[in-house]
């Protein structure tokens, strides 16, 4: 096996897919990537058994075959070596030579029939979005998830098409994060796990005139983003009936502008970490929402303007968690739904519309 292929063009490749090779694996193949050449295509692939990420790179002075070399070592040799055009010679599967000029390495390899097949989806079983429509969606859900899996269903975001409306879900048992865009697609639902959606989130442009192209098959998807193809495993198990919990009369509202509860709650944050947990108090009266958090770090106190209709009350939150959903509004206004109990969740939505979202579980103040 052997190619020639520009430095900064393989490297970018090497360093994407390296993203889904196992850090550590009883096979070793997996710590690898698998280089496979054929007619002036080199294909490189990495996984883990649970994501894996392809790519597909045009060389010179191909001589066909596979190789799997050890994805950390492949990068960083790459990354050193000069600007300009290298060559890989594989002879013997065992020792892979890399070279330009008078700069030459050599690096250990294994055959490529060592590496575990990858599976395969079929591109008729999917539908197309825009990559920046689907990142914003799985941005403005994702931080629900859970970090346990004691229900590894929740451990993912529920991707639900029903009458032609696309919701992406995801759930951890004191929150919930609903984002939904029209899609003229058949009803399916599956789940994918956070893991592979923040890998998925580096590969998608925010350009408006690309597309990725979501296929499903089984127990597996794959989405094709440009030159890329992830495939994951997809989470079984029953996500939770999340629908019933967002359904609230909006009685109690209040107008909060994201950017200023955002510096305020970031402020709360220095005095909050693991062994010093508090929860910021939120008094909402007249125009005005005071912010406050007291530990052992100190205090904050601060307040901010807003539009409310209601009568004073004072609710509980996780500071991270009420940071979470402002962060992910990603708008300059939002709506927040109250009850006039102060243990009752609320809910923040957009001031027009119903593109997102967003239920939390308040805390109890001591």
């Amino acid at each position: 096996m052997k190619f020639s292929c520009a430095r900064d063009a393989i490297l970018n490749a090497v360093m994407t897919t390296s993203k889904a090779a196992s850090s550590k694996s009883t096979i070793a193949a997996l710590e690898g990537l698998l280089l496979e050449l054929e007619n002036n295509v080199l294909t490189i692939t990495g996984y883990n058994l649970e994501i894996g990420i392809r790519t597909e790179l045009p060389v010179e002075n191909g001589v066909n075959g596979g190789t799997v070399i050890n994805a950390r070592m492949l990068s960083d040799i790459i990354r050193k070596m000069p600007s300009g055009v290298l060559n890989f010679d594989i002879e013997d599967s065992k020792s892979a030579r890399i070279y330009i000029g008078s700069t030459e390495m050599s690096v250990m390899c294994m055959r490529a029939d060592e590496y575990p097949p990858v599976p395969q989806t079929s591109i008729e079983n999917g539908f197309k979005m825009p990559q920046k429509l689907l990142k914003s969606m799985i941005v403005q859900t994702k931080y629900a998830c859970a970090v346990t899996d004691t229900k590894p269903a929740l451990t993912g975001c529920l991707f639900e098409i029903e009458n032609k409306i696309l919701n992406v879900v995801a759930v951890d048992g004191i929150r919930i994060a609903l984002r939904c865009e029209p899609m003229d697609y058949e009803n399916t639902k599956f789940i994918v796990p956070a893991k592979t959606l923040e890998e998925l989130i580096h590969l998608l442009s925010d350009e408006n005139n690309k597309n990725v192209t979501i296929s499903i098959d089984k127990n597996q998807i794959s989405f094709e983003i440009d030159n890329y193809t992830m495939i994951s495993r997809l989470i079984n198990g029953d996500f939770m009936e999340y629908k019933r919990h967002l359904q609230c009369e909006e009685t109690i509202t209040a107008e909060i502008k994201c950017r200023e509860i955002i510096e305020v709650l970031d402020r709360a944050m220095l005095f909050i970490n693991e062994k010093n947990k508090s929860p910021v108090r939120c008094e909402f009266n007249g125009d005005s929402l005071t912010i406050s958090c007291s530990t052992t770090l100190g205090r904050i106190n601060d307040k901010i303007n807003i539009k409310y209709n209601g009568e004073p009350i004072a609710i509980g939150f996780n500071a991270k968690f009420l940071l979470d959903a402002f962060k992910a509004a990603d708008c300059d206004c939002v709506k927040v739904i109250l009850t006039a109990s102060a243990v009752s969740p609320v809910i923040i939505v957009p001031m027009q519309g119903k593109e997102f979202t967003f239920f939390l579980l308040p805390m109890r103040l001591k």
